[in-house]
């Protein structure tokens, strides 16, 4: 195989990775590894959710709903170990070599994060703050060699468990990745279809930024045959600004994306890249801030 081949077909293998974000791997429960694009490399999931449970049930979501999924206790200990055996997996090098991951180039295998996402809202459960306290352990005993993140759609950033469990993952150069996906109730209620307001969610994004990292995840895409409007664009840009205000040292950036894999409810499409584009420059011209397209 010519260099030129070789490139193709790790570029074909990196595209795969992107593109399948699974929560199994081998034989495990909780610890799953992909290749993030937003992470920049490996990122190692834990998938506190296996049941699916959660707080939004959003139009586009991939994971599917919660009916039909039986509840499933978080065994603390069985999470520990299997991010101590990948882990050392990690670091034998059998990783970089293992099936669906082989050809992928060797610059995106590399240990970028441990990540608190699954299959639902990893808040919600009860063990998060002792998995957060595990999470932590970890790190330390690795030297910082990973950040720790929380992906999640900020409905319980302002409970106090969650805000005492988020001191213990965040304490060494953590990161919130939140949801923020509209701008006005009715475009909210459309997308992420929550029991929690709204104005719930702005609340809790606006306090826990003063404490902490925070990146904003938007997701634009075409609903039943709707997409944003300029209105809803301009007031979601309102909150980023309002958001932004609390805290600006702690705004890491926003990440916008739309639908890459199948998605749980049909007639969710995904917008062209030059809408996104449209919506990054309007955000720009508001906020200096980074915003980053997937």
């Amino acid at each position: 195989m010519n260099e030129q081949e070789k490139t193709q077909e790790q570029n074909k293998a990196l595209i795969a990775a992107w593109s399948d974000h699974s929560r199994m791997w081998k034989d495990n429960t909780w610890v799953y590894p992909v290749i993030s694009r937003r992470a920049g490399g490996l990122s190692v999931g834990i998938n506190l959710n296996p049941d699916h449970k959660c707080s939004f049930a959003c139009a586009y979501c991939q994971s599917g709903p919660q009916e039909g999924h039986e509840s499933v206790a978080i065994d603390i200990d069985g999470v520990e170990r299997e991010l101590r055996q990948f882990l050392e997996f990690y670091k034998s090098g059998e990783f970089s070599k293992c099936d669906f991951f082989g050809h992928v180039p060797e610059d995106k295998k590399i240990l970028k994060d441990i990540c608190l996402s699954g299959d639902g809202e990893s808040t919600i459960v009860k063990e998060f703050p002792e998995v957060c306290k595990r999470m932590r352990k970890l790190q330390k005993e690795n030297e910082g060699q990973f950040k720790l993140r929380l992906i999640t759609n900020a409905s319980r950033l302002g409970n106090e468990k969650v805000e005492d469990a988020l001191a213990y993952l965040l304490e060494s150069d953590g990161e919130i990745w939140a949801k923020l996906d509209a701008g006005t109730e009715e475009w909210y209620k459309r997308m992420n279809r929550s029991a929690v307001k709204f104005e719930t969610i702005l609340n809790n994004l606006e306090k826990v930024i003063k404490l902490y990292p925070i990146c904003i995840q938007t997701m634009l895409c075409s609903l039943q045959g709707d997409v944003p409007t300029d209105a809803e664009i301009e007031q979601y840009i309102g909150h980023l600004q309002r958001i932004y205000a609390a805290a600006p040292k702690n705004f890491v950036e926003v990440q916008l994306y739309t639908v890459i894999r199948q998605t749980a409810t049909p007639d969710v499409l995904p917008l062209p890249k030059e809408f996104l584009e449209a919506v990054a420059k309007k955000i720009n011209e508001k906020l200096p801030v980074q915003v980053r397209i997937f």
